[in-house]
């Protein structure tokens, strides 16, 4: 009886010990897979961060490129502002090209999946992480300085009290929708031909102000591409197909 229990016991034992080795490989086993899915799920982010940087590029170089065709346009309107006798008409039709507000949207798509899904931890290299933290910062306070911009240029042209004073009417989209018994209630002002005019002398400054404001919006943009080019380059050491 005593062998038969001894030899019970050790059966039992070898059977714990088996079942403790069995459920440590399952562990192994379910780590390797864990981090497995996790390297995977990383790269794929690493690739997906460096698409957005190199659309962000695209779009800043197509936006620099708007700017600096309004800049032309303004630097053009001066000279026909003050080209007398002119058409208010002609001269308002191009300054609407160059007030036009092409808004800067960066895509932004990847790295806000990977903060607000809470999976910023699954990135192990630390530098790219903070790098791209960092970037995330900058990115914000150029679109905050871009909108500044924005609504320095837009409230330069609220001061105008009258717009149909300004000659708003003259443009146009308002010209093929209002009917001639329509425009011929509206005021007549010839201020584009008048250099002492308070209209003329504001919109003159306007034109400077708009200069100033887009060479700016140039600067910021051409500083947020300078900013990118380090976290590009450690993206692209990761090798993404």
């Amino acid at each position: 009886m005593e062998n038969k229990t001894g030899k019970y016991f050790k059966y039992a034992l070898g059977e714990i010990v088996l079942v403790v080795i069995g459920i440590l490989i399952a562990l192994q086993i379910n780590n390797w897979n864990e981090n497995r899915k996790n390297k995977i799920a990383e790269a794929d982010y690493y690739c997906r961060i460096l698409d957005d940087f190199e659309l962000n590029e695209k779009l800043i170089d197509e936006s620099s490129k708007l700017i600096r065709n309004k800049i032309k346009i303004c630097k053009e309107l001066i000279l026909d502002l003050n080209n007398i006798p002119n058409d208010r008409g002609e001269i308002l039709n191009k300054f609407v090209l160059a007030l036009r507000q092409d808004v800067f949207i960066p895509s932004t798509i990847a790295f806000e999946d990977i903060t607000s899904s809470g999976q910023l931890k699954l990135l192990t290299d630390l530098e790219l992480k903070n790098r791209l933290i960092q970037h995330s910062t900058f990115l914000n306070n150029i679109s905050n300085l871009l909108q500044e911009n924005r609504n320095v240029i837009i409230n330069g042209m609220d001061s105008f009290e009258l717009m149909t004073e300004f000659g708003y009417q003259d443009m146009d989209y308002l010209q093929r929708e209002l009917d001639k018994e329509h425009i011929d209630l509206l005021p007549k002002n010839n201020w584009t031909n008048e250099p002492n005019n308070p209209i003329f002398l504001k919109f003159q400054d306007n034109l400077v102000t708009l200069i100033g404001m887009l060479i700016r919006q140039e600067q910021h943009l051409s500083n947020l591409k300078k900013e990118m080019q380090e976290p590009i380059r450690l993206l692209k050491e990761k090798e993404c197909k």
